[in-house]
């Protein structure tokens, strides 16, 4: 598991390009457009899992990102949220991991607001065995939107090992919702799981806003 309290510690020799990042809308490259990303399917969601530091998922499923093909290999969660946009920190931020035929991965952050409660996170909760892994079937199927805004920059993924070279589109604009309770059970559950902000270290950081 784990130690978020000893994140500064984490071994990490991979670099000056790593995630999270803050995010400004006023200080990025502004591009008129929504973020080009489309999923082609509804996710179908076929393995839940506890890894001790959140609850993941593993399906199937299909997007174009940026006129290219990508099969959806993974869904999690982290609470409270890691990238923070304009000085703002939402109270839970979803990741959606990508990889297409070449290796390439690409991250795609969702922040759900505070709401009504979410009636396919709820079946997540409803179904996690702690310290188990098992067969479930749900869908994901309006998490990503065609009409996004965000963020698009290159990162590193969030926890060890770190790995650079991770895409992320960050959306800022999305329609979910969770409820209060949702997120707490997340925190009472794993604890608080997000990384701290690293530099941006003079990287391009594009804003997708139609």
């Amino acid at each position: 598991m784990l130690d978020y309290s000893e994140q500064n510690n984490w071994e990490n020799d991979f670099g000056q390009r790593q995630s999270p990042i803050m995010l400004s809308t006023h200080d990025s490259q502004h591009f008129a457009d929504y973020l080009p990303i489309h999923a082609n399917e509804f996710y179908q969601l076929n393995t839940e899992i506890d890894d001790h530091t959140t609850i993941r998922l593993t399906g199937m499923g299909h997007a174009t990102i940026f006129n290219r093909d990508f099969k959806f290999k993974q869904v999690h969660f982290h609470a409270p949220a890691e990238h923070i946009v304009d000085g703002k920190v939402n109270p839970i931020e979803i990741h959606l991991v990508h990889e297409n035929e070449i290796g390439q991965t690409v991250v795609v952050a969702v922040f759900p607001t505070l709401g009504n409660a979410n009636s396919e996170l709820q079946d997540i909760i409803n179904n996690f065995e702690e310290g188990n892994r098992h067969s479930v079937s749900l869908k994901l199927t309006n998490w990503i939107s065609s009409l996004s805004t965000g963020f698009h920059y290159q990162g590193s993924l969030t926890t060890p090992p770190l790995t650079e070279g991770i895409e992320w589109l960050v959306i800022n604009n999305s329609k979910l919702t969770v409820s209060p309770k949702q997120v707490d059970w997340f925190i009472a559950q794993f604890g608080k799981n997000n990384r701290d902000c690293q530099p941006l270290n003079e990287r391009n950081v594009q804003y997708y806003n139609k």
